[in-house]
Order: C-alpha cells, then structure tokens, then sequence
C-alpha cells in the first residue's frame, strides 16, 4: 500500500506542480507552516521533528510543502519566480524574505493580533475589551463586503476602515508605556504595534484578506489527521504526503469529490498529454458526467 501510495504522488506530481504555476500567476499568496513528526533513520530514539508549509491563494488552490527546516531557504525557493504579495503571521523568517526580495510584498494577519488581546481579556484585563470591540467592527465590515468584487470592496474600505484602525493605534500607542513589556496585554500591544503597517496592508488591494484564516481553516485536516497517524514514517515520504494533501485540500475548497476527482484524473494521467495537464486541475477539472458527449 505504500508503493500504491507512492505511485499516486508520482502520478499527481505534474498535476501538482501546474498548480503552483497557476498561484503564483495571481500575484497573491497567503502563507502557514505547521509541525509534524516524521521518522528519520539518523534520529536515534525519538521522532524528528518536520514542517508542512502551506501556500493558497485565498478561495484558490492550496499547496503543501514537506520540510525538515522550518528555515527561510524554504519558502524562498518555493517563492523563487513569484512577484507579489504573501500574507504571513508575524514569523521572522517572513519579513527576513520580504526584506531579501524586492519583488515580494507581505501584508500581516489581523487573527494573530486580535488572539493576544483574547489572551489578555482571559487575565481579566479589561483594557483589552476596547480593543477587541475596535476590532470586531473591523470584521463586520469585512463580512459586509465579503460578497463584493475587489473593486468595490477597496472602495469601501477605504471609506470606513482607516478610520478605526486609526484609533487602534492611537490606543495602543498611549497605553504602551505603562504596560510591562511582558505582560499579556503589554506583549498583545507590542505584536499590534509592530505589525500596523503589515496589518493595514490589506487596505491596498480589494483582493487581499484581512487575515490568514482560510489558510489556517486548511491546516486543520492535517492536525486533526496527525492525531491518527502520528507521524511521516520517513523523510522521503513527506513530499508524497505534501503532494496528495494540496490535491484533496484544493478538490475540498471547491466543492470537489476527491474520490470521484482521483478516480477520474488517475485513470487519464498515463496517457494524458504534457498540454492536458491543465485541464485536469481542480480548478478547471469537469466531471465525466459533465462532460460533452
């Protein structure tokens, strides 16, 4: 069954890589890592520890990239060819690669600073209730326009949303000096301050989200999966897991049976065409029955 398994991610490989080609065509990538186990027969005793890293464009496809590093090197060479903008949390290994390369941009994530002033509210810190409601007029202003097209939605937001953000960093700026840098309020006003102009980035483009958590909501499946299979028996296996996971997060996103998706696009890889290839994406994949006789 491994071998299957195997065979499967070498089949699905060209489908993969065209995928990729296609996100970084739309200038805009959203950005996540999370750990994983994986057995390393050079790690005596215990599980090693791996990174799957997850690159989606927003509504789009999603690809997943198996590491052992959870190092820069890793993203920009995945990244290497892609001009844009990546929407990242506040990682340092995300601003070292948009201080390194000109040709990216990274707008910051308003779901990591609104969980520091969530942590703080646990603490009974009253101070941070003002911002959590700042915030949560920020995000019903964003489900209000959620349906709209890029064009309008900028339009909009610059309307409404500076002004609140405005008056956020006013707050927090008043408040940081009497706040002990470690505090739980302290360090929640600290990540909002350090990341404002990252954190308003996505007022720039109609396109962009105001947080990562649709990339998040794809990282869930491989928690909750990690759970049952605990681990990647092998370093070599990781990408054939990257490569099966971005197919059935990208077929779930769309509303696509992954097993009538598979079924279908395995029976067709060995005779497809290399020009064929992009038919068989999930995002322009029909099914047989949806097919003109």
């Amino acid at each position: 069954m491994v071998q299957w398994i195997e065979h499967i991610a070498g089949w699905l490989q060209p489908v993969y890589d065209a995928m990729w080609k296609e996100m970084k065509a739309t200038g805009y990538v959203q950005i996540d890592e999370t750990p994983v186990k994986v057995l390393d027969p050079e790690v005596q005793g215990k599980a090693a520890q791996g990174y799957l890293w997850f690159y989606a464009v927003p509504r789009g496809d999603v690809i997943l990239e198996f590491s052992r590093s959870r190092g820069q090197q890793v993203p920009r060479q995945r990244l290497q060819g892609f001009a844009g903008t990546i929407q990242t949390d506040a990682y340092e290994v995300y601003q070292a690669l948009e201080r390194k390369d000109a040709a990216l941009a990274r707008i910051g994530c308003l779901a990591h600073a609104r969980r520091g002033f969530y942590q703080a509210l646990k603490e009974s810190l009253g101070e941070a209730v003002w911002f959590i409601r700042q915030m949560r007029q920020i995000y019903r202003l964003e489900d209000q326009l959620r349906t709209l097209d890029p064009a309008e939605r900028y339009r909009i937001r610059q309307e409404q949303a500076p002004a609140i953000w405005e008056a956020i960093k006013q707050h927090a700026e008043a408040l940081q000096p009497k706040l002990l840098p470690k505090s739980t309020l302290g360090k929640a006003v600290n990540y909002f301050l350090n990341e404002y102009h990252a954190l308003v980035g996505y007022l720039q483009d109609g396109r962009f989200e105001i947080d990562n958590n649709l990339i998040e909501n794809d990282i869930r499946p491989t928690a909750v999966g990690r759970k049952r299979w605990l681990f990647i028996g092998h370093p070599q296996a990781g990408w054939r897991s990257a490569v099966i996971y971005s197919i059935l997060i990208s077929c779930r996103r769309r509303g696509l049976n992954p097993q009538e998706y598979l079924t279908d696009v395995l029976a067709r890889l060995p005779s497809a065409k290399i020009t064929q290839i992009q038919e068989l994406l999930p995002a322009h994949w029909k099914p047989p029955s949806a097919k003109t006789p």
